[in-house]
C-alpha cells in the first residue's frame, strides 16, 4: 500500500514537472501558434460557466476581462487608502498646531480631548498619566504611579507600538468609560512617554472594526508623541 502510494506520488509529480516546462515554454516562446498553427486545431476550452466549448480567442478576452477587473479593483482601494491618508494627515496637522498653540497643561489636555473626538471623530478618549511634582490634582488624568488600572494598561503594552482591539475585562472597561462602557465596541491602547512624565492614552469607538488588531498604528504614535512633546513644556 505504502509503495502504490509512493509510485502515485512520484507520477503526479512528474506530470506537474511536465505542466510547469509545457508553461514555461510557452511564456518564453509567444510566437509558438504561429509557428505551428496546427496545434490549435487540437486545443479543447470551454466556458468556465457552462461548460461549452469556446473558441481560443474567446478564452483569452474572457481572462484579460477578469484580470482588467481585478486591477480596477485594486486601484479603487488604493485610491481609497489614499484619500483616507490624505485626510488623516490633513487632522494630524491640525492637530500639531493645536498642540503648539497651547498655552498649559490643562489646555493642551482639553484641546486633545476636543480634537480626538470632533476631527478624528472618536467616541471616548481617556488619558492617564502618572502624576509627579509639577502635576495637578485638579486634573483627573493625573493618577498615582501606583494605580493599578495604569499599571494593567501599561503591562499591555510591549515596547512603544499602540495595542488595537485589546479585549479588557469590565472592571478596567467601566474604569476608563464608566457610563458608556457598554456601547464600546473596538479599543485602542497608545502609550504616551515624555520627558517628564507618562502614562497611556485610551481610545474606544462604537463601531467595531474602528480599532482592528492588524490595522496601522503610525498616526496614533504620532498622535501621542505631539500630545507628550506639548506636555513636557509645561512639566519640567
Amino acid at each position: 500500500m505504502t509503495k502504490n502510494t509512493s509510485s502515485e506520488e512520484n507520477e503526479e509529480q512528474r506530470e506537474l514537472s511536465w505542466e510547469q516546462t509545457v508553461v514555461k515554454y510557452l511564456n518564453e516562446n509567444p510566437d509558438f501558434f504561429e509557428r505551428y498553427p496546427g496545434v490549435l486545431e487540437d486545443l479543447q476550452l470551454s466556458h468556465p460557466e457552462s461548460g461549452e466549448a469556446i473558441s481560443l480567442i474567446e478564452r483569452q478576452v474572457r481572462v484579460l476581462r477578469e484580470k482588467k477587473v481585478g486591477a480596477d479593483r485594486q486601484l479603487r482601494e488604493l485610491l481609497s487608502i489614499a484619500r483616507e491618508n490624505d485626510v488623516l494627515s490633513n487632522r494630524l496637522h491640525h492637530f500639531a498646531l493645536s498642540m503648539i498653540d497651547a498655552s498649559s497643561v490643562e489646555d493642551a489636555l482639553d484641546t486633545a480631548h476636543d480634537l480626538l473626538r470632533s476631527k478624528f471623530r472618536i467616541d471616548e478618549t481617556v488619558i492617564l498619566l502618572a502624576r509627579t511634582a509639577g502635576s495637578t490634582d485638579e486634573r483627573p488624568e493625573f493618577v498615582s504611579a501606583n494605580n493599578q488600572y495604569l499599571k494593567a494598561l501599561l503591562k499591555r503594552l510591549k515596547g512603544n507600538k499602540p495595542l488595537c482591539g485589546a479585549k479588557m475585562d469590565a472592571p478596567l472597561m467601566n474604569y476608563l468609560f464608566s457610563g458608556n462602557a457598554g456601547n464600546i465596541r473596538s479599543t485602542a491602547i497608545v502609550r504616551l512617554q515624555g520627558n517628564a512624565i507618562s502614562g497611556v492614552l485610551c481610545l474606544g469607538s462604537q463601531l467595531p472594526q474602528r480599532f482592528d488588531p492588524d490595522m496601522g498604528t503610525v498616526f496614533l504614535t504620532k498622535l501621542a508623541e505631539l500630545l507628550m512633546r506639548s506636555l513636557d513644556r509645561f512639566l519640567k
